[in-house]
């Protein structure tokens, strides 16, 4: 048996990943800087290319990249070389896109939160929902959610505060993969939802497999309310293209004016699909021994990537 890592430095890295003001890719500073401080740094000739879809063309060509968790969904597909290298991936359906083994496949990283945050969290008895951080530009659901009687988690609020509350919930409704996703490793029924066309089924399903669940989401109505974003220019550019295309005049190269401002046709549908999801929506819970493997096995992974850049002595 091997005797432990004496390293006389790390070979440093640099984390990648989606720096937006969103919950899910909140996760990743969290997580890594509490499991592998030594190695995280700002040296950008290796990245760390962690939690999210991230498995693309974006990801800059020259450094070496170190995969663990990520997954393949967005913009164009990545050239795969020798310069990268695969700890672990999301799920199956990454790993079967990119030809890797399956044995590649754990889960998401985000697992790997209830060794980093495992603090006491009061049960609260709260259904919440979080939408996709896109939605957010489309309406506001904080006022449906008030009437049907559930929390609105902002997912770009503070990381800190909307971990606490999906902890203490009893019931997670997501829009938001990664609300699914750590609700379920702290063992909290969820509920997936789909408000709008631009959630990635694909990541989902990814995610479901990896943990043997499956993905049923539930629809709810698409709300609008885009105009309040805009400026007073583009809001009466956007009211006089409907205009014009409501009456047949339009070309099939301009830039379509976004959907009208429907709140007041949609609140009692998106208030009752609120409601009958918080009180008899068909939730979901991974095995929890199944959970436990993935946990070991992503821990399994930290301890190699640690032998694998620790430079010891001879």
């Amino acid at each position: 048996m091997s005797g432990p890592i004496i390293p006389i430095h790390w070979r440093d890295m640099k984390l990648y990943y989606y720096r937006g003001n969103n919950f899910g890719d909140k996760l990743n500073p969290v997580i890594w800087d509490a499991l592998i401080p030594e190695l995280v740094d700002e040296d950008d000739s290796t990245l760390l290319v962690g939690m999210g879809t991230l498995i693309n063309s974006r990801v800059p060509v020259e450094p070496q990249k170190l995969v663990f968790g990520s997954g393949v969904g967005y913009n164009k597909a990545a050239q795969v070389d020798d310069k990268w290298k695969f700890y672990c991936v999301r799920g199956p359906l990454t790993a079967a896109a990119l030809g890797l083994d399956k044995q590649v496949a754990i889960t998401d990283p985000a697992l790997l939160l209830t060794r980093v945050v495992n603090q006491p969290v009061a049960p609260t008895g709260e259904v919440v929902f979080m939408p996709h951080h896109s939605s957010m530009l489309n309406a506001d659901w904080a006022p449906f959610c008030a009437k049907a009687g559930i929390t609105f988690l902002d997912p770009e609020a503070d990381m800190h505060e909307v971990l606490a509350k999906i902890r203490g919930a009893k019931l997670v409704i997501a829009e938001a993969m990664h609300a699914a996703i750590v609700a379920d490793a702290y063992r909290v029924p969820w509920i997936p939802v789909q408000c709008y066309e631009h959630i990635l089924g694909f990541k989902w399903e990814d995610w479901c497999q990896s943990m043997s669940v499956p993905y049923r989401p539930q629809t709810l109505p698409s709300v609008w309310d885009i105009d309040k974003t805009l400026g007073p220019r583009d809001r009466l550019a956007a009211n006089v293209k409907r205009g014009l295309r409501g009456v047949g005049i339009w070309k099939g190269d301009w830039t379509p004016p976004p959907p009208a401002k429907n709140v007041r046709q949609v609140e009692d549908a998106v208030v009752g699909a609120l409601s009958k999801l918080a009180g008899s929506g068909e939730s979901y819970l991974s095995d929890e021994r199944l959970q436990g493997v993935a946990l070991e096995r992503l821990l399994a992974k930290i301890d190699q990537l640690k032998r694998d850049y620790a430079i010891v002595a001879a």
